[in-house]
């Protein structure tokens, strides 16, 4: 699980090998595209094309490449020597080179020896191009040095690249010879693999497997691709994670902001009900406090001396006359909605019926000796029939 994740981190789930070759003259590239699903390997893809340029349309961004170089700027040798120091290798295979100039692998096996060498300046220039086109090169190999970690699982005593025929024995390669391009196809550990794809597919399984034992002097290169490309790959996983997290973050803020705005708009709209309501409450409480004030006048300025004055007025009325009604401080107007009640103050109306005419004067004079009358003026009196007559007086009551 451990080296599961750390693959993934380093190069994801997709393993690209690439091989430039040169098939009767002419240099094609092949690739093959491995993809690591549910803890097995499978081939993604497999095409070949002309030009670098060209692979910009098959691959994604970020892929990990292993370059192989296998054509006509690659000059391989196979030697068989007791000799184990690489470099004494290389001159013995190439006694007149300057190593200064040129790359080289050597793939040993016992006393047998397979050495590839290729021009430095050729390297870097495709390492160039490679980079200018935004694909990444982690790996690289001269040759047909890496079949050698998948040669245990060929079954095969001859097997054949894309331009080459390899010849081996007890899963070791003995023998690699140019050969005319075939069709083949090879069962790698459940997968089939065509000829031409072979090196690009040793490529592609280098990056998860990293076995390779060969001796080089491509290490410094190698190193400072795979740094570039772990730089490269960190960067996008970092801006990649820190961009879903400022999602997420945004996300989560933007449920709570949306929650507890929801609420405040509530709580908002509940105040401003209560606001109103509270508004017409205290409106309300203004006009009853306003009427209760009234009633409370009324109510005190009655108790003062409208029992007295109805009262004397009761005690003065003769037998021959009979009260039909008595208002204290009757109504000017008729009540309103929200209309201030206007009062006939000091004054009192009687209305009633009168039998004989001298015992009304007689009533009438009583009444104006009333120590708290100021004046009566009969408003009304007329017979309604031969012995009675109806009458409506207005007293005016003296300040207080």
């Amino acid at each position: 699980m451990k080296e599961n994740l750390l693959s993934y981190f380093k190069f994801g789930n997709s393993f690209c090998g690439v091989e430039h070759s040169t098939v009767n003259g002419k240099e094609v590239i092949y690739t093959t595209k491995l993809k690591r699903s549910k803890k097995e390997l499978v081939v993604d893809n497999f095409f070949e094309v002309d030009a670098v340029k060209e692979l910009q349309k098959h691959l994604k961004k970020h892929t990990p490449l292993f370059l192989v170089l296998n054509n006509d700027k690659v000059l391989s040798k196979h030697i068989v020597s007791e000799q184990q120091d690489t470099i004494k290798l290389v001159y013995k295979a190439f006694p007149n080179i300057n190593l200064d100039d040129f790359y080289y692998e050597i793939l040993s096996q016992e006393q047998q020896h397979f050495i590839s060498l290729c021009r430095k300046e050729y390297v870097e220039k495709i390492i160039e191009v490679y980079h200018f086109l935004n694909l990444h090169i982690t790996n690289i190999s001269l040759g047909h040095n890496l079949l050698s970690p998948i040669s245990e699982f060929l079954k095969e005593a001859q097997v054949f690249s894309s331009n080459s025929k390899i010849t081996l024995e007890r899963h070791r390669i003995t023998q690699i010879e140019k050969s005319e391009t075939t069709n083949e196809t090879y069962h790698i550990n459940g997968l089939n693999i065509k000829n031409k794809q072979l090196l690009s597919f040793s490529g592609a399984l280098q990056l998860l497997l990293n076995t390779n034992s060969i001796q080089t002097n491509l290490s410094d290169q190698r190193d400072t691709l795979k740094d570039s490309y772990n730089q490269t790959r960190f960067f996008n996983l970092f801006l990649r994670t820190f961009g879903l997290f400022i999602l997420a973050l945004l996300l989560v803020n933007f449920f709570f902001f949306n929650h507890y705005f929801n609420q405040v708009n509530e709580l908002r709209q509940l105040s401003q009900v209560n606001q109103s309501t509270k508004t017409h409450i205290l409106s309300l409480d203004k006009v009853v406090s306003k009427k209760q004030k009234l009633v409370e006048d009324l109510l005190k300025s009655n108790d003062s001396k409208s029992s007295f004055y109805i009262n004397e007025i009761v005690h003065s009325i003769p037998q021959s006359i009979l009260l039909s009604e008595l208002n204290y401080q009757p109504l000017l107007k008729r009540l309103k909605p929200n209309k201030e009640v206007e009062l006939n103050n000091n004054t009192i109306e009687v209305s009633g019926t009168s039998n004989e005419s001298d015992a009304f004067s007689l009533w009438i004079n009583a009444l104006e000796k009333l120590t708290w009358t100021t004046k009566i003026d009969i408003l009304n009196y007329g017979s309604t029939s031969s012995k009675s007559s109806e009458f409506k007086l207005q007293l005016i009551v003296a300040n207080e």
